[in-house]
């Protein structure tokens, strides 16, 4: 009983602290967004940052966060969080066309190397659902396929049985594609080795040092992807393969 009783004690506090870290939150999203909507996108920014510091992420508050940014015409901020929207969000089409449109604000157009026409065609299909719907998709199918085992085990009915059979099969093969799609999102989510230049221009070096020679000059809002790190330095390398080094504090993360 003592037990318990101490149990309790020891939970009660956690849970209470719990509730209170939450209901701050969602009172510094209401504020968020009632600055927002009045118009002050600088305190707006000041409380969706102050969640996002608290551990606490959504692509709803990413999306806003952007959305504040681009009223204020920073555009390397705006694209930034949209993309980090889009990571956690990619089948929201209203992230998607707020990233293209903050896209077409930034001086660097930069032509892409395509992608294999699978690798295109998988990630195409994997953006549909976020890595959580993806997960919900295969657990679904992965219970349905058990109950159709149920039912071919059990069934006297030849028809029954056969179809029992094979559709259960159909459904695990969904389940392993759905489970697929959803690891691809959240590895893409967690490896995630992309940044945005937040500088307004900077050289990209040969070699990380100030005294390198210049290979070409990117500017605010272009999306680079990080290679490797030599103390403050990191190799980058553009959309269409070439490569430089650039100072850390050029680009943030994605």
């Amino acid at each position: 009983m003592k037990r318990l009783l101490y149990i309790l004690l020891v939970l009660a506090p956690i849970s209470l602290f719990g509730k209170i870290a939450q209901q701050n939150v969602e009172s510094l999203f209401q504020a968020a967004n009632k600055y927002y909507t009045e118009g002050n996108y600088s305190e707006a920014i000041k409380h969706y940052e102050a969640i996002i510091s608290t551990g606490k992420t959504s692509a709803e508050l990413y999306f806003n966060l952007g959305n504040a940014y681009f009223k204020l015409n920073d555009i390397a901020h705006a694209i930034l969080n949209y993309e980090r929207a889009y990571l956690l969000n990619p089948a929201d089409d209203d992230i998607a066309f707020n990233l293209e449109l903050a896209r077409a604000y930034t001086t660097d157009k930069i032509e892409a190397i395509p992608d294999f026409f699978v690798v295109k065609w998988y990630k195409s299909i994997s953006n549909i659902l976020s890595s959580n719907a993806w997960a919900f998709l295969a657990i679904s199918f992965f219970v349905l396929s058990l109950i159709l085992l149920v039912i071919y085990q059990f069934s006297g009915k030849y028809l029954i049985k056969k179809n029992a059979f094979i559709t259960s099969w159909i459904t695990l093969l969904l389940f392993i594609v759905s489970l697929s799609f959803s690891i691809s999102q959240k590895n893409r989510i967690i490896n995630s080795n992309h940044a945005i230049i937040t500088t307004s221009a900077i050289s990209a070096k040969s070699s990380p040092s100030d005294n390198s020679n210049d290979l070409f000059i990117l500017h605010a809002g272009t999306k680079i992807e990080t290679l490797r790190n030599v103390g403050d330095w990191c190799e980058i390398r553009i959309a269409d393969g070439n490569k430089g080094w650039l100072p850390k504090s050029a680009f943030e993360r994605i």
